[in-house]
């Protein structure tokens, strides 16, 4: 689906036809804004009759999961990030029977940024883009102040959308926490290699993207304006403060997990201590049991009442775990 967005005085323009481009390409004054959502052969084939984009440009926002990247071409640069979203149903749940199934997905989005247009290609439909449009609709000044601006709300955006899905991944270590100290379970295991998992597969995102902001900020961009830097530095410093978060996460998962093979250790070893007190307060009776339960040609205190020996050999046990107790090792 085509969509084109321009601002024609006053008003807002939404154009979805693509004779259109050349003449709003060629009119320099004139900003406009190409979404091309889950588009066609054809539409795909406008960036390069029209536009004149370079084909390996071209090919990368074509394929999905590319890693972020800016590239630099003759009166524009193409940029790709993602978009991440959470699957709260599967977040820090058991995926027994699903191996293959993600807690943190990602849509990937391909932009072109030029001096009078911003071109956007989204594979699948990216959130980022809907909540621009709104923001468009409620404020024309937001095009107005140039397609460089309208790249740093989308990248802004984005970066936000970090924050919502670790203050969920925040709550889940808290409970993993309680579980760690408490009784753990093979359960908890596997949601601690889960969340490690979900941890270096957003860190394979923000990585990245920070080093493409970076870059944005650090290099002279024709297209990009000096108001817009200031903007694009804080998305920049949101990208650092999430870097440095996953990474303390991932520091903490690991920590959890140290301290779960220790808890699980830990109770192995009270465990194989009672069944090692068990068999200490037994060994002596089975002594008895055995040497006096020989067949001897002349068996000592054969008369002896069985009571007797009951009596004794309980007596020894009571003992033997009186002598355990004072030792606290019971």
């Amino acid at each position: 689906m085509l969509s084109i967005v321009s601002k024609e005085g006053e008003r807002l323009t939404h154009v979805d036809d693509s004779t259109a481009l050349p003449a709003l390409l060629a009119d320099r004054s004139r900003l406009f804004w190409l979404d091309l959502q889950s588009p066609t052969d054809g539409e795909f084939a406008l960036l390069s009759s029209v536009f004149h984009f370079h084909p390996i440009a071209v090919e990368d926002a074509m394929r999905p999961h590319q890693r972020p990247k800016v590239d630099e071409y003759d009166g524009y640069f193409f940029l790709t990030a993602d978009e991440v979203m959470l699957n709260a149903n599967s977040l820090g749940k058991s995926t027994s029977g699903e191996p293959d199934r993600e807690d943190v997905q990602s849509r990937q989005m391909s932009m072109f940024l030029g001096p009078n247009y911003l071109v956007t290609v989204q594979i699948n439909p990216i959130e980022a883009v809907r909540n621009l449009r709104e923001r468009c609709e409620h404020n024309h000044r937001v095009l107005e102040q140039g397609p460089d601006y309208l790249l740093y709300t989308l990248l802004d955006v984005l970066v936000d959308g970090y924050f919502p899905l670790l203050d969920s991944m925040d709550d889940i270590m808290d409970d993993l926490e309680d579980l760690v100290v408490g009784r753990p379970e093979h359960s908890t295991l596997e949601t601690i290699f889960r969340m490690k998992h979900d941890l270096t597969r957003l860190r394979r995102f923000v990585g990245p993207l920070r080093d493409v902001v970076q870059t944005l900020t650090s290099r002279d961009f024709p297209n990009i304006q000096p108001h817009t830097l200031p903007y694009l530095r804080d998305v920049a410093d949101h990208l650092f403060r999430i870097y440095e978060m996953l990474d303390g996460h991932r520091d903490l998962m690991s920590n959890m997990l140290d301290a779960y093979m220790s808890q699980v250790a830990n109770e192995m070893n009270r465990v194989m201590q009672r069944l090692a007190v068990v068999g200490t307060v037994f060994l002596p009776i089975t002594f008895l049991t055995g040497v006096f339960g020989m067949n001897f040609a002349n068996q000592p205190w054969l008369n002896t009442s069985p009571w007797l020996w009951l009596i004794v050999m309980g007596g020894i046990g009571v003992l033997t775990l009186w002598w355990f107790h004072r030792r606290q090792w019971v």
